[in-house]
């Protein structure tokens, strides 16, 4: 016999994974940031290389500009992220064989009208 859920564990088990997501996405964004550069990179050609190490360049050598690049590489990374994050959630829903009405509605952004998306400050 299952022991019996209380409103308290629902309210922690979801407190908890909020914890462990806002803590795995700055990790996980770094990481994705690493796969996505390398990925272009192991697509350029001489020209493109040539671009990349030139703006690279003007990162260095020009802080603000260093910032707004960075700052702009993040805001693609989230907006990137909330359509796949969605896509995979559905699917291992799916899996576990969740309704609709197997989820808390009001833990979901999009009905809340939060447009915030997990944020990855850059170091520098």
């Amino acid at each position: 016999m299952r022991p019996e859920i209380t409103a308290e564990d629902v309210k922690k088990a979801q407190k908890d994974a909020e914890w462990a997501y806002t803590n795995a996405m700055e990790k996980f964004y770094y990481s994705m940031l690493e796969i996505v550069f390398l990925r272009i990179k192991s697509h350029l050609s001489a020209e493109g290389l040539k671009k990349v190490l030139e703006m690279d360049a003007k990162r260095e050598q020009n802080e603000n500009l260093g910032v707004e690049f960075s700052q702009k590489t993040w805001k693609v990374l989230a907006e990137s992220w909330v359509g796949a994050e969605g896509l995979a959630m559905t699917k291992i829903a799916d899996l576990y064989g969740l309704e609709i009405s197997d989820l808390d509605i009001s833990k979901i952004d999009k009905i809340n009208q939060k447009t915030s998306t997990p944020r990855c400050e850059p170091l520098n």
